[in-house]
């Protein structure tokens, strides 16, 4: 009898696959994922070196402009 070796996923390697290829084909990353690439690389990384505080400083994402534009009629200007 045969034994097979079922090998665990490793989420943090899915979790950074999945958003190197969204950012590779050219997209930008929600908030979210944004922060899913930030856990998942310091998860990564930990081990060896660990993430700088420069590394997990993450920017307040932009309005849309349809958003800017109900502001702006809500606010009469």
């Amino acid at each position: 009898m045969e034994y097979n070796t079922i090998k665990p996923v490793n989420i943090t390697e899915n979790v950074l696959t999945m958003l190197g290829r969204k950012v590779s084909s050219g997209r930008d990353l929600t908030m979210s994922e944004r922060l899913m690439a930030m856990t998942a690389t310091a998860q990564s990384t930990a081990d060896r070196y660990g993430p700088g505080p420069a590394d997990m400083v993450l920017q307040p994402p932009d309005l849309p402009e349809t958003v800017k534009g109900v502001l702006a009629n809500y606010t009469g200007v």
